[in-house]
């Protein structure tokens, strides 16, 4: 008859052990669920960079190609998400899958040189002449990258 009372209580308090584990489970999903559709919603709700309004960093393409080229670490420490001005002569024009003209400016590299996409889709701009771009550097593959580019005058 003891045993039989030990056996029940354990039996009891091990059931109350699992229904609170499985309440602190059940709260801590549900504060992480929330987490989540928080951080999404300011995340997806961001301002977004105006390009425009953004002091620039002022430099030709020849010289920004040959910063990557030469050291990309310090170049990406310098101008790595950061909006610059690059001017140049456009070796290329070319159309992206979404539509919008992508500009080459030519470098000293017959090869590869600085790759413009513009934000405003179509831009109007033939081979040969001269720009000044202002846009975000994303970075060096094979092309140097820019993005969100507006002509500046």
């Amino acid at each position: 008859m003891v045993n039989n009372m030990v056996y029940l209580q354990k039996l009891l308090l091990g059931a109350a052990n699992h229904s609170l584990t499985m309440r602190t489970t059940v709260i801590i999903l549900i504060i992480s669920i929330a987490g989540v559709i928080i951080v999404g919603y300011r995340l997806y709700n961001k301002e977004h960079r105006s390009v425009e309004k953004e002091q620039s960093i002022r430099i030709d393409a020849v010289q920004l190609f040959k910063s990557f080229e030469t050291d990309e670490v310090t170049a990406n420490l310098k101008y790595l998400d950061k909006v610059v001005e690059v001017s140049g002569e456009v070796s290329e024009v070319m159309t992206n899958q979404m539509g919008a003209s992508v500009l080459l400016l030519e470098t000293d590299n017959p090869l590869y040189g600085v790759s413009c996409t513009m934000a405003n889709g179509k831009a109007n701009v033939r081979r040969g002449m001269q720009v000044s771009i202002k846009g975000i550097c994303t970075g060096y593959l094979s092309d140097v990258v820019i993005t969100q580019g507006i002509l500046s005058e």
